[in-house]
């Protein structure tokens, strides 16, 4: 790339080919006099471009000056040409250089020069007829100085924005990423990001860059958001403590200084004590954070002198206060009822109102979380859950929008007004056309449920609360405040009560265990014990099979008493080994046991039916079952020239092999295990 000034009479040709102007010599002359000074000063680029931007001077004819030459020169020469640091080093010094010289009417460069569509231009312009933000002239700067189109720009080219108008409220990093999703040109809208207690800590002069480390420590470890968040406010508290006692850093605090500090964290600047709750997790914050730091560097202790005795007792006492109190419960029992029937009574003003009416209508029907729902996709987020086609619920194949990882239909939709809501959420993304959304938790694109159709793009907390308030406010309760939790928790424990079984509300909550289910529930509301001893034995991995759900069944079913099978199953009078002599059937399939009483209506689809049973004991079986049934279907693809799962014995086949996989992963084998005894007995199958 020659870096040397191009000749006058090809800027004269791209005024009048490029630009497209009129009177050409007429402008060109008193351009030409200010160029002439330019070259003069500066005898080739290289001496101009040795002075910083901000201090070139500025050549002036009459009303014209050198700038469009310059930005002839950068179009011509190639000048910010390229991908690499260099290239991005010359477009910040242009970009520099353009912002520092005043009122510059620019807006029309863009689409001359081939950057800037004429529909994309009329666009902006639309929004700056709206506005009056003069974005396309700030956007004509930025572009000029990247010389490349919108859609080809890179985060840091992006991040020019904030380095040419510095704090500027109408033309930003999050005001260009938002231009650019609009276009269409990117999946990733604007973002404004608020300073968080970590941000604070991470600039303080001592501990400052120690915290950052420990937070990029907390996020290579998936650390959740609010960990991070919670994490930071402790941090800050503790940083004052040693700010207070002047300490330069923790490598010299003992016994005695940490049970200062544990006083320090148990009461607030006016005296009054903060909850066990409160200073427990606050100090659990704090004592992560030393033993991360032991041995890193010379800021912490060789070793931690921790007073665990004390800490211990503190502990407790914050467990005692959250199993006692009732968490994001609601304090009244016929609230969330009334609020659900004022909600769906309510005729929203806008399309903001009509997400948040949505969202309170599903949030009253499942027992979902607020923050999977907000995140939910329009494709497929509703399916039948796993193993009960009759029964339907939220789905998301994406694990992290969840905090328990859950994916799939784990949440399951119990009232019709859920279902009204999520149907009007998906006609209205068709009629919309919502293009697909970045979304970092999911780490994935795609059109979200409740997606909006400008800044902030989502329906966010502070919106649908709003909107609570202001319901329970017309309904004379402005007294009362609801959590979108709280009505998790009301549904879960009227689960409880209407099927008699906590296993069935921790399966409907999506809770790991039930120590998790306790803090909902608070007692036990289980009304059908011989009908919780026979759920256990399914949860203590005895059995397996779809046969569970005639046990679901008839935990549901208040109308009439479980039959004698399942009272058998349920008894501590008998076997799992005589149950199943006394009553089962051999499967066809060779393993396991039919528990149809009567005529088999299924033509020994046993894997999918609700009689069909498998004990723990009949694994080896189900492992040669699984290879048969394995082999048959690479013999299939392998003997077949146009081999597609759409035929109906292959789509069978499939389905037998991973419905009799998830029984033996109920068992307690993992996939690799599962996949290493398929290997090892598959050479020994003989097919039939």
């Amino acid at each position: 790339m020659s870096l040397e000034w191009v000749p006058l009479a090809a800027f004269r040709r791209f005024l009048k080919e490029t630009l497209k102007l009129n009177n050409v010599a007429q402008k060109f002359f008193p351009m030409k006099n200010a160029v002439i000074q330019l070259q003069a000063t500066y005898p080739n680029p290289h001496d101009w471009l040795a002075i910083k931007p901000e201090q070139r001077l500025s050549f002036r004819v009459g009303g014209s000056h050198e700038l469009w030459y310059i930005i002839f020169w950068v179009w011509d020469t190639g000048y910010c040409n390229g991908d690499d640091q260099e290239a991005l080093t010359r477009r910040t010094d242009i970009i520099r250089f353009l912002s520092t010289r005043g009122r510059v009417n620019l807006a029309n460069f863009p689409v001359k020069l081939g950057l800037l569509s004429n529909s994309e231009e009329d666009f902006i312009r639309s929004k700056d007829s709206c506005s009056k933000k003069g974005l396309l002239n700030k956007l004509a700067i930025h572009m000029i100085s990247v010389m490349k189109p919108l859609k080809q720009f890179t985060e840091d080219e992006v991040a020019l924005a904030d380095l040419m108008r510095p704090n500027d409220q109408r033309y930003n990093v999050k005001n260009l990423k938002d231009l650019i999703f609009e276009l269409g040109h990117s999946e990733i809208p604007g973002k404004r990001r608020h300073k968080t207690y970590f941000d604070e800590c991470c600039l303080h002069p001592v501990w400052g860059n120690v915290s950052e480390e420990y937070r990029q420590h907390l996020m290579r470890s998936e650390a959740l958001d609010y960990y991070i968040r919670k994490a930071g406010a402790a941090l800050l508290k503790f940083y004052s403590w040693l700010d207070k006692r002047r300490e330069h850093d923790a490598s010299l605090l003992d016994y005695e200084d940490y049970l200062d500090l544990f006083d320090y964290f148990s009461r607030n600047d006016e005296g009054n004590k903060y909850s066990n709750k409160y200073i427990g997790n606050s100090l659990s914050f704090i004592k992560a954070f030393m033993l991360w730091g032991i041995g890193l560097n010379s800021f912490f202790p060789k070793q931690l002198d921790w007073p665990n005795d004390v800490y211990s007792g503190i502990h407790r006492e914050a467990q005692r206060e959250t199993y006692a109190g009732d968490g994001l419960a609601f304090d009244d029992p016929e609230f969330p009822s009334l609020m659900k029937g004022a909600i769906e009574n309510y005729i929203p003003e806008d399309d903001l109102e009509a997400l948040c009416r949505a969202f309170w209508l599903i949030i009253a029907s499942s027992p979902v979380r607020k923050t999977y729902l907000l995140n939910l996709q329009v494709d497929d987020c509703v399916l039948p859950l796993p193993n009960a086609p009759a029964a339907i619920g939220l789905y998301s194949p994406h694990a992290g929008i969840e905090k328990a990882k859950h994916r799939n239909g784990q949440f399951p939709i119990l009232d019709s007004s859920g279902l009204m809501a999520l149907n009007f959420l998906k006609k209205r993304a068709m009629e919309n056309e919502l293009r697909p959304m970045w979304n970092e938790r999911a780490e994935a694109s795609y059109v979200h449920l409740f997606q909006l159709k400008e800044f902030p793009w989502l329906l966010n907390e502070k919106q649908i609360y709003k909107f609570f308030d202001k319901i329970a406010e017309f309904i004379g309760h402005k007294d009362k405040k609801g959590k979108a939790h709280g009505y998790r928790h009301y549904l879960i424990t009227h689960i409880s009560i209407e099927t008699g079984s906590s296993a069935l509300a921790r399966l409907a909550a999506g809770h790991e265990n039930e120590a998790m289910l306790s803090r909902y529930l608070r007692s036990n509301l289980s009304r059908k014990a011989l009908l919780f001893a026979t759920m256990k034995k399914y949860q203590d991995g005895e059995i397996a099979g779809r046969f569970i759900w005639r046990i679901f069944e008839a935990l549901t079913d208040n109308q009439s008493e479980p039959d004698e099978l399942i009272k058998a199953l349920g008894s501590e009078e008998i076997t799992l080994d005589e149950f199943f002599t006394n009553y089962g059937l051999p499967a066809p399939t060779g393993v396991g046991k039919c528990l149809i009483q009567g005529a088999c209506l299924f033509e020994a689809k046993c894997f999918s039916c609700h009689h069909y049973a498998i004990r723990k004991s009949e694994v080896d079986q189900a492992f040669q079952t699984l290879a048969r049934l394995t082999k048959g279907m690479w013999n299939m693809m392998r003997g077949s020239r146009d081999f597609t799962t759409q035929n109906s014995k292959a789509a069978g086949l499939m389905t037998q092999i991973a419905l009799l996989g998830d029984m033996i992963r109920h068992f307690g084998y993992s996939e690799d295990q599962i996949q290493e005894e398929i290997v090892h007995r598959i050479s020994n199958v003989y097919i039939r």
